[in-house]
């Protein structure tokens, strides 16, 4: 009799056992992650995929987005919880009374590659050996096709023009295209004679004969634009005040699957391009994935050298840019400790 009751005691114990287990399986917070679908967000996917988030704690989705700019409402409207962005795509919302929290340093270095059509540079007599600011002076006289004004494809576009010594206003005309496809045609048709994006547009005209990469960022080769704080992960002020355990282990899932990705770079190019990048070519993956790995912080990092690196840019072009970056206000560093 004894013996029948401590079974059923037994059984009992382990049917709560396996019923608290579920629920506390339940009950992970949960978080949305909205963004454009592409490359810098490899261990956003990873984490999903691989199960990292939900091994740290929580549970994160992805809804994806149309287009950057759409990145903040996204967070003010409550559709998501985190996304990614520039610096000068939220910090001017502070002033509107938006608060914004940057919590992750996702991409180090700028990682859009100058490409010129072989025609141009044949006109220009460029030389591929000749210092980064020589190489740039190519530029004068070219239209140079960008996304839209005030963009990073514009902003950038025209710190090289002036680090060359020429004028933006006056050297080189820029003509607004639209998105990478679109840079892309108008390169190849050569309605503009060069551009800038991250990979894979440029490093496809390069082997395509049609064009040559001037300037490498994606590689690193400008020391002024690496080291700086380019694309950021950020939440609302009010988001990281009250769901800061969830934050956490959102933060360290991306640390995470950096390091994993590092480690298993077939198997992350294979669930990438199953899961993420199904109408990209498996080459094309593989190109813009390890031009890219190396721009992404595995620590997530802000300093103080980061920031002053990218503000330099927009002293450069004579756009000095008023943002309080104290601590605390649009940045913490407290998600990525560990």
């Amino acid at each position: 009799m004894a013996l029948r009751m401590l079974r059923w005691v037994f059984v009992l114990l382990t049917a709560l056992c396996i019923a608290d287990g579920a629920a506390s399986a339940q009950q992970l917070p949960k978080m949305v992650h909205a963004g454009l679908r592409t490359l810098y967000l490899a261990p956003v996917f990873i984490g999903i995929d691989r199960g990292i988030f939900k091994a740290n704690g929580v549970e994160v989705t992805y809804q994806e987005l149309e287009s950057g700019a759409l990145s903040p409402a996204a967070l003010l409207s409550g559709q998501a919880n985190v996304t990614s962005d520039e610096i000068l795509g939220i910090a001017p919302l502070a002033k509107q009374g938006k608060e914004f929290m940057m919590v992750y340093n996702l991409m180090d270095r700028m990682t859009m590659n100058l490409v010129v059509r072989n025609d141009a540079l044949a006109k220009a007599g460029y030389d591929p050996k000749a210092p980064v600011t020589q190489r740039a002076k190519a530029l004068k006289g070219l239209t140079i096709g960008i996304t839209r004004p005030g963009a990073p494809t514009d902003t950038y576009s025209r710190y090289f023009l002036v680090m060359a010594g020429l004028d933006p206003a006056r050297d080189a005309t820029l003509m607004q295209i639209g998105g990478g496809g679109a840079l892309n045609a108008a390169f190849r048709s050569g309605r503009i004679d060069a551009f800038m994006l991250s990979p894979p547009f440029p490093q496809e005209a390069e082997r395509d004969g049609v064009g040559k990469i001037i300037i490498n960022n994606t590689a690193g080769e400008v020391p002024e634009l690496t080291g700086m704080s380019y694309i950021v992960l950020f939440t609302t002020k009010e988001f990281a005040e009250k769901n800061k355990p969830a934050l956490r282990s959102y933060v360290h899932s991306i640390q995470d699957a950096l390091k994993w990705i590092e480690q298993n770079r077939e198997e992350a190019l294979k669930l990438l391009g199953a899961n993420w990048f199904k109408n990209s070519k498996p080459e094309t993956l593989a190109l813009s994935f390890d031009a890219l790995l190396p721009s992404l912080s595995t620590t997530g990092e802000f300093t103080p050298a980061s920031f002053k690196k990218f503000l330099d840019v927009y002293k450069t072009i004579g756009e000095p840019v008023d943002i309080d970056l104290t601590e605390g206000k649009l940045w913490t560093n407290e998600f990525i400790k560990r």
